[in-house]
């Protein structure tokens, strides 16, 4: 898969507090893709980032050095997002009020329960 891919219809959903609202399904490339340049990886997140209440990051495998440092990628790019278009620095509360929620999903296939 290559670039963005949009849920072709909204879904209806209902908050706790009764509120109606439409869930869009959004799916983006890895930020990491081997054919890809990162100022493209770069622009693919931020946009993926901005489009977003939740950004759901979907990782293989547990957390190791190596989850951590594509985790550090993923801030890394974070900064290049800013609120005002002259280019200004951003405060963090300035951000904050655009930033979707964080998830780090965990897919982890070997795991075994053990006494």
């Amino acid at each position: 898969m290559k670039g963005l891919w949009l849920w072709s219809v909204p879904l209806k959903r209902t908050a706790l507090d009764g509120t109606e609202y439409n869930l869009i399904l959004l799916d983006s490339e890895g930020i990491d893709a081997y054919d890809q340049t990162g100022t493209y990886s770069t622009q693919i997140f931020s946009l993926a980032v901005l489009l977003s209440s939740m950004f759901i990051y979907n990782q293989m495998g547990g957390i190791d050095e190596a989850a951590l440092d594509r985790l550090s990628l993923v801030t890394e790019m974070a900064k290049h997002i800013r609120v005002r278009a002259s280019g200004g620095r951003t405060t963090a509360s300035e951000l904050g009020q655009f930033s979707p929620i964080f998830v780090w999903l965990l897919r982890v296939t070997s795991l075994t329960l053990s006494d």
